[in-house]
């Protein structure tokens, strides 16, 4: 009402003669949407991505970096990313002697990690207890990130990036080689002033080169422990750096966890290792490391290593790995560290928060189409099904369905035609667009952004295509009250069909693991939980059984119980 009363005090004081209407004038961008004939190729509806593209693979690592469930669901790595810890962090180093490490080693993000390390060297009538060493980092640490399960000793791919690093191509002779590992790399990473490299496993562990270094010492203590092991199994710490002494691999560890002894005291201990990296399941992930996306090295970057493309072809992506690079993508490998790593890289800052960017499409995205196939999928009745999936296409568009876009024609009162939808071309645009546009026109973007660019706009031009062709399908067979059309059952179901396809590939192509859940919910006492490494069977590299056929390659989420006796959490 105060808005009316606003108006015609407004008016009264309009001079007569002037209160004739006049047009609104269009925007200057009004034109942009309209469909020209050179966009029905550009947009047609009907395409979809070409069968070795790669931007959804880019999309999904970069946007599941640093979180634990994505990059346990698919192991094999295939991300390099710049990053530092910031001044304030706490880090932890389980052990079991009072000496602060003089060689590289691990530490970890999370307490209950490095408690799992915590062991007592001894017997059980002398038990000195355990030793855990907090570190508070004192000046920004730089490191390398390598996403997946990057610290699973496990053949199949989990540790081909490290391999690449070094030597240049896989090295499965070195799998159990931990220590020739850390103290390679720390040897390679110090031209570029880098203090650790970021890994996963049951959570995030951080490999340091020297304890020495921009960290601090804030606690050293000798923890109480139930857990006891033989002198035998620990041997005394060397007193001489193992870097200069170290020739060959060390005796390679137990190759299945399930077959040894361990106490249940040492089990709950590594549950609770692996409850704490559930806490860095999804978005945002582990936060006390800062990504530089603006340096990314994406092994999917078919422009820079080709030689993977068709190693990949017709695999799932389980399989897909990167130890198999040739030797000139090595070197554009090289090349790219040798830039990225460059002194002067770790002053720049990346503008554009991608992490961010990558988020609001999934966060916008994730559910509501879990929500589509569900509705074009449990069908009761065809005609409530196809007028409920028809309004969540509505819902899902209606930031981009534009006043003027509308078909032409009435709908066709025969079987489901087929048509290109070019009326739907404007909105298509729109939604296909609106994210990138600005991004697209930023003059100063690295090559790494370039390519984060390119994926968010593939992927977001594919959902907002498929979403826009259901649409116009809908209006075009008269699910709007306006153009109403009456259809038999089984056109209905035809078209539900349809659709039930074209959303079931989509999902598929974009495979986003926040859609990987356990099948049935877990109850008060069980967790969800994604077969992690060590605490797999059939390790073996001698195993009769191939590996393809080994249960953990292809890790299904399962419910799994909170509290003792933790065996189920072996698969």
């Amino acid at each position: 009402m105060y808005i009316f009363w606003i108006a015609v005090l407004v008016l009264s004081f309009t001079p007569l003669g002037k209160t004739s209407q006049v047009p609104l004038k269009h925007s200057d961008h009004d034109d942009e949407y309209l469909p020209l004939e050179s966009d029905i190729d550009l947009w047609n509806l009907h395409d979809a991505p070409f069968e070795n593209s790669t931007s959804h693979l880019i999309f999904d690592t970069i946007n599941s970096l640093l979180q634990h469930w994505t990059n346990t669901r698919y192991r094999n790595g295939h991300t390099i990313v710049p990053a530092t810890i910031p001044e304030g962090t706490i880090i932890y180093h389980g052990t079991y002697f009072n000496r602060i490490p003089i060689n590289p080693e691990w530490v970890a993000t999370d307490t209950e990690h490095a408690r799992y390390f915590c062991i007592g060297r001894g017997t059980a009538d002398n038990n000195r207890g355990c030793w855990q060493l907090t570190l508070v980092v004192k000046s920004p640490l730089k490191i390398l990130y390598l996403d997946g399960s990057s610290a699973a000793m496990l053949e199949g791919g989990p540790l081909d990036a490290q391999d690449i690093l070094l030597w240049g191509k896989s090295r499965p002779d070195m799998l159990f080689a931990e220590y020739i590992r850390i103290c390679k790399l720390c040897e390679w990473g110090s031209k570029y002033g880098i203090h650790g490299f970021m890994r996963m496993q049951v959570s995030f562990e951080i490999m340091l080169c020297d304890f020495t270094k921009d960290v601090e010492v804030v606690s050293f203590l000798n923890l109480a422990t139930d857990v006891v092991l033989s002198p035998d199994v620990l041997p005394d710490p060397s007193n001489v750096s193992i870097c200069k002494t170290l020739e060959d691999p060390p005796l390679p560890r137990q190759t299945s966890w399930s077959s040894l002894p361990i106490p249940e005291d040492m089990l709950g201990m590594a549950f609770d290792a692996i409850e704490v990296g559930t806490w860095h399941s999804y978005y945002p992930g582990d936060t006390r490391v800062r990504l530089d996306l603006s340096r990314a090295i994406s092994f999917y970057d078919t422009d820079s290593f080709p030689s993977l493309v068709p190693l990949r072809y017709g695999k799932e992506r389980w399989y897909h790995r990167v130890g198999d690079l040739s030797t000139k993508d090595v070197q554009t490998l090289r090349n790219q560290l040798d830039e990225i790593l460059a002194e002067d890289q770790w002053e720049h800052a990346a503008s554009v928060d991608w992490r961010a960017q990558f988020h609001v499409i999934t966060n916008r995205y994730a559910e509501r189409l879990e929500i589509l196939r569900y509705m074009v999928t449990n069908i009761t009745d065809t005609q409530r099904a196809a007028d409920r999936a028809f309004d969540q296409l509505r819902k899902l568009l209606s930031p981009y369905r534009l006043h003027t876009a509308v078909p032409d024609n009435t709908p066709s009162t025969s079987t489901r035609k087929i048509s290109n939808h070019s009326w739907a071309i404007p909105v298509f645009k729109l939604c296909a667009t609106t994210h990138t546009d600005y991004l697209a026109k930023l003059p100063n973007l690295t090559s790494s952004e370039k390519m984060l660019l390119s994926a968010m706009e593939d992927v977001n031009k594919e959902i907002c295509r498929v979403l826009v062709k259901l649409w116009a399908e809908g209006i075009e067979w008269g699910l709007v009250p306006w153009k109403e059309v009456a259809r038999t059952e089984d056109e209905l179901r035809k078209l539900l069909d349809g659709w039930k396809v074209e959303v079931d590939l989509l999902m598929k192509w974009l495979d986003w693991s926040v859609w990987a859940r356990c099948p049935e919910p877990c109850g008060p006492e069980e967790m969800c939980y994604m077969p992690t490494w060590p605490f797999f069977t059939d390790l073996s590299p001698t195993s009769p059984n191939k590996l393809e056929a080994r249960p953990w390659l292809r890790p299904q989420p399962r419910c799994v119980r909170k509290f003792s006796p933790y065996n189920d959490i072996f698969t």
